[in-house]
């Protein structure tokens, strides 16, 4: 009974003792003392399932908590610090740069009336050229003949001269062909220059020979100008006057070995006028005419000696009428009749005696006269 009470107490003792060792362990695991960690070496699969434990290691961690406990002393809280507000950073200041301007030129205002001459002819030394273009550009028509700045003409030519003379080595008559060229520049729409060149082809005149034979002569003509002109209103129609300085050098040439023919050649210079009077907007009448007060007149040198006297006076008078067929700005047809008389002054005696009469005359005077037809047509640009 001894025995069994001894025995009994050994076994609660052992419980006891367990109890309190599982107890302890627990409240390891749960203060963070031990912790469970899996070997890092792979676990071997056993066949036996059953016995396929994994091993467990315990590790027992120091307790940092479990520090001696320091009397506490009494501390003072430092004042919480005041919180500043930081504004956020201004942005950045952008800087408008303005866009570099281009410098273009100020446009001329577009004159509302006309420029006249004098400003057209002050425009051909200056810059204002184009301002004068710009008014024609918006105040005519685009197919006013005032828009060209070149125009051309060609016109064959029906010419008969009839020279009447007291001294019959100058009275001849003769009835040829011609051709006739024409340019006119307008450096403005009043302003421009201009040159005509006539030539004729087949012409002849008398031999005054005893079988009736002519002798074949060539005629030329060239003028040039300095035109000035004015428009009387901005329509089509309206009335034109055109002014001319003229340069005028004409000559008739008969063969160097002619006996009885002179040649001749008269220059200077003149007037002209022009008159454009449209009846409608495709057709307009032409008036005009020449006058040239004083010529340079002379004989030319042939194997007679012929020779009228000492020439004194010599002037020159034309009138023109005429029509222009307008097909377009830059083409038109044109006609037109002119005749022309030349006066030529002689003083003193002639140098060989009238074959007609037989005698010397004195202060022989002519009057070449020129009647001509043409018929042609103009481009302009």
């Amino acid at each position: 009974m001894k025995m069994h009470s001894f025995f009994t107490l050994i076994i609660a003792v052992a419980l006891l003792g367990s109890n309190s060792y599982a107890q302890s362990s627990l409240e390891g695991f749960s203060t963070g003392r031990y912790e469970v960690r899996k070997n890092s070496a792979p676990t071997k699969l056993n066949r036996n399932p059953a016995q396929a434990v994994p091993e467990v290691s315990v590790t027992l961690k120091e307790d940092k908590t479990a520090a001696a406990v320091v009397e506490a002393e009494p501390t003072v809280s430092p004042a919480p610090k005041a919180v500043v507000a930081t504004p956020p950073p201004a942005p950045e200041a952008v800087v408008a740069t303005a866009p570099i301007a281009s410098i273009t030129p100020v446009p001329t205002a577009v004159p509302t009336v006309e420029p006249s001459i004098t400003d057209q002819a002050e425009a051909l030394f200056t810059n204002k050229a184009d301002k004068i273009y710009d008014y024609y550009a918006e105040s005519v028509h685009p197919e006013d003949v005032r828009n060209n700045r070149l125009e051309v003409e060609i016109s064959p030519l029906a010419v008969y001269n009839d020279s009447q003379s007291n001294y019959s080595f100058r009275d001849y008559q003769s009835f040829y062909n011609a051709v006739r060229f024409k340019a006119n520049v307008w450096l403005t729409p009043l302003i421009g220059v201009s040159g005509k060149f006539v030539f004729s082809l087949g012409s002849d005149v008398d031999s005054m020979e005893a079988d009736a034979s002519r002798v074949a002569v060539k005629y030329e003509q060239l003028d040039v100008g300095l035109n000035l002109r004015k428009y009387f209103g901005n329509s089509r129609k309206a009335n034109s006057l055109e002014f001319a300085l003229l340069f005028s050098d004409s000559k008739m040439k008969p063969p160097t070995d002619a006996v009885n023919r002179v040649g001749i050649s008269t220059s200077g210079i003149g007037l002209g006028m022009k008159m454009r009077v449209p009846s409608s907007v495709d057709y307009a009448w032409v008036y005009g005419g020449s006058f040239f007060p004083r010529l340079q007149h002379t004989e030319q040198g042939n194997v007679s000696n012929i020779s009228s006297g000492s020439v004194t006076e010599n002037s020159r008078l034309a009138l023109e009428l005429g029509g222009e067929w307008r097909l377009s700005r830059s083409s038109q047809i044109l006609w037109g009749l002119e005749a022309s008389a030349e006066k030529n002054m002689f003083d003193g005696s002639a140098t060989v005696p009238d074959p007609s009469t037989g005698t010397t005359p004195k202060n022989v005077s002519v009057t070449n006269s020129a009647y001509v037809f043409s018929l042609g047509y103009r481009w302009g640009n």
